[in-house]
């Protein structure tokens, strides 16, 4: 997720990690740091987070479930794309397309 500063959001990842379920989260450099960003919550609580740090922004925004589950579109997770924001989110559980964002998600993982 290149954004993550909506805190329901983070609470949710929070709430979920603290479950037991493995919550991983890829994110971008740029973002991370931002005023109101959650990743260094998420980090403390214990979550995996990585974060991109070349040159170039690491702009996907996309979430995967139980590798049945895919979410995707423009939203960041922001109170703005929320509240106020044209945005755009599909939620699927489409098995070739859950298969190429799970496999793009391990390819960043792995790089990063």
């Amino acid at each position: 997720m290149f954004t993550i500063t909506d805190d329901r959001i983070a609470g949710t990842m929070l709430e979920t990690h603290r479950r037991g379920v493995r919550v991983r989260v890829v994110t971008d450099n740029d973002k991370s740091g931002d005023l109101g960003s959650d990743i260094e919550r998420l980090e403390a609580a214990g979550i995996p987070t990585k974060i991109d740090r070349t040159p170039y922004h690491m702009h996907h925004k996309f979430a995967l479930f139980d590798g049945t589950r895919l979410v995707n579109g423009s939203y960041n997770w922001t109170r703005g794309a929320a509240d106020q924001n044209a945005e755009n989110l599909i939620d699927t559980s489409d098995p070739m397309l859950v298969a190429a964002f799970q496999r793009q998600f391990d390819q960043l993982w792995a790089k990063l």
